[in-house]
């Protein structure tokens, strides 16, 4: 995948944060009401969700990472411990640029990484670690920045397992044939994301597919500007354009 300058590669991107508290509340480990009122906060505070719910309480820290991890095959050793940053919310970023800003990858790493995932259909986690060296330890330290979370451990991180679930995501452009399909939410939200900066598409989908249901979860629009009202009453805020609290980025 052809990338441009990183200088030139808008840093921003939403995230559709309550497609992961709805993982969450799949998986059992928070309920909808701490869902619902977690994101509330999170709509005013642009607190990443993870923070949110484990300062709170509704669940601790190694559960959360731990459902984060195996979306990605990344088996952390039981010893690693995690608590809420406690640092002002950042621009969410995918994974691979986490390590690319942490030094952990080169750029140009990252894009033959990205190019192969695409290609291959593999998990972009295994291709970093198997082929680009990248510890297990490092991803779910840049892992636990995207959720506002802190990892600290000296441990020696185990090898990855493979995460199963029953729904599939495909991420494409409407209409066209599907780009990539993956069982995992977090890594199709990042594909979706690498692919909006590295291509420039119109209109960018993930679907959610069950059996013989699809239904489209994530959608990002250019010409969406006219239904912003819409897209906040689904996603909590604008996701072509959301860059945190108002005022918190200067705007």
């Amino acid at each position: 995948m052809a990338r441009a300058d990183t200088e030139t590669v808008a840093p921003l991107f939403s995230f559709p944060w309550r497609l992961l508290g709805e993982l969450l509340v799949a998986k059992g480990v928070i309920s909808a009401t701490e869902l619902e009122s977690a994101l509330e906060e999170q709509r005013t505070s642009g607190r990443r969700l993870g923070e949110i719910l484990v300062s709170r309480g509704a669940l601790d820290a190694q559960t959360l990472t731990g459902v984060l991890a195996e979306q990605y095959g990344i088996d952390l050793p039981p010893s690693t411990s995690f608590a809420p940053s406690g640092e002002a919310p950042a621009p969410w970023q995918p994974l691979g640029r986490l390590l690319v800003a942490r030094g952990v990858i080169s750029q140009p790493a990252l894009d033959e990484a990205l190019a192969s995932q695409r290609s291959t259909g593999r998990r972009l986690g295994d291709i970093l670690v198997t082929d680009h060296g990248v510890s297990m330890l490092d991803l779910a330290a840049a892992l636990g920045e995207q959720h506002g979370l802190a990892i600290s451990s000296e441990a020696p991180p185990r090898q990855p397992s493979r995460f199963s679930d029953d729904w599939l995501y495909e991420i494409g452009e409407p209409t066209e044939a599907p780009l990539f399909r993956t069982d995992s939410f977090l890594e199709a939200t990042d594909f979706a994301f690498e692919y909006l900066a590295a291509e420039s598409p119109s209109r960018l989908e993930i679907v959610r597919l069950r059996g013989a249901s699809r239904e489209r979860v994530w959608e990002y629009d250019r010409e969406a500007s006219s239904a912003v009202d819409d897209l906040v009453d689904v996603y909590g805020f604008d996701p072509n354009a959301w860059r945190g609290p108002p005022g918190y980025y200067g705007g």
